[in-house]
């Protein structure tokens, strides 16, 4: 399996973590389910190869839309392949896509949104270009294609709302830890402002978004608290005590910490 990252064009780094790609080497060169952990994002995915299988949370089973948009997750999901692999898959950071469509996102929380519902006006174009990386064009020039057509969409779209994305941003590399009212006083919003604008535009409320990057914190730092107790790691990522910690995690990825720990196909994205 190829996996490739681009370099995001200067316009959109204030707003896009990663643009990346895989593809399939040969005809049965397949990818083994993975679980998706919460992340706070939302990422855009264009297929040109057949699209993957999404399991929502132990249960149904559905083939992705060929362009999609799947908005940040409260549950775990679990994805894999369904063919030959091609895709290329835009990863906003939490506080960067809402500037390139008029959609709350809200209103696809814990789901998924065909690109054809997002940019109506633009979908079949798009469809159009990524038949021509099917029938062999380079994968990399369509991911080229993509972040022109995002730079477009951000011209049209463009929210001047610094207060929310400092909010997000602060939210974020604070681990979760602030409380919504610590966070409003910084950026000089009110808690029913910040409430409103974070559904609205992030698509969860603040208090879920710091649940959701508390536990983030504690994902992507988990060689440093493997030799903890749970009641000391609890203690430490900022949880009430060890009950609500283990609540946490199963809510967020249907495991213990232990058995969570133990796993070697989750997948969730970089702080």
């Amino acid at each position: 399996m190829i996996y490739r990252e681009f370099e995001t064009h200067a316009g959109l780094a204030p707003y896009v973590q990663l643009v990346w790609m895989m593809e399939s080497e040969r005809e049965n060169d397949h990818a083994p389910r993975s679980l998706i952990v919460p992340d706070g994002i939302v990422e855009i995915v264009f297929h040109y190869g057949d699209p993957w299988i999404t399991t929502v949370a132990g249960g149904k089973s559905m083939v992705q839309p060929r362009s999609f948009a799947v908005s940040q997750m409260r549950k775990y999901i679990e994805i894999e392949s369904n063919g030959r692999t091609g895709f290329v898959s835009v990863r906003f950071y939490p506080w960067g896509a809402y500037h390139f469509f008029d959609i709350p996102v809200h209103s696809f929380l814990d789901d998924t949104v065909s690109t054809a519902t997002l940019w109506p006006m633009h979908y079949e174009d798009l469809m159009e270009r990524s038949s021509t990386v099917a029938d062999g064009e380079d994968g990399a020039s369509f991911a080229s294609v993509v972040q022109g057509f995002l730079l477009d969409r951000l011209a049209e779209h463009y929210k001047d709302d610094v207060a929310l994305d400092e909010a997000v941003k602060l939210i974020r590399s604070t681990g979760g830890q602030l409380s919504v009212e610590e966070v409003g006083e910084r950026v000089g919003l009110s808690r029913k402002q910040l409430e409103r604008k974070f559904v609205a535009t992030v698509g969860t409320t603040p208090k879920t978004f710091a649940r959701i990057s508390r536990f983030l914190n504690i994902c992507h730092h988990l060689d440093r608290y493997r030799g903890s107790t749970l009641t000391r790691l609890a203690h430490e990522c900022g949880y009430f005590d060890q009950a609500h910690f283990i609540r946490e995690f199963n809510t967020f990825t249907g495991f213990t910490p232990k058995a969570f720990f133990e796993k070697n196909n989750v997948k969730f994205a970089e702080l």
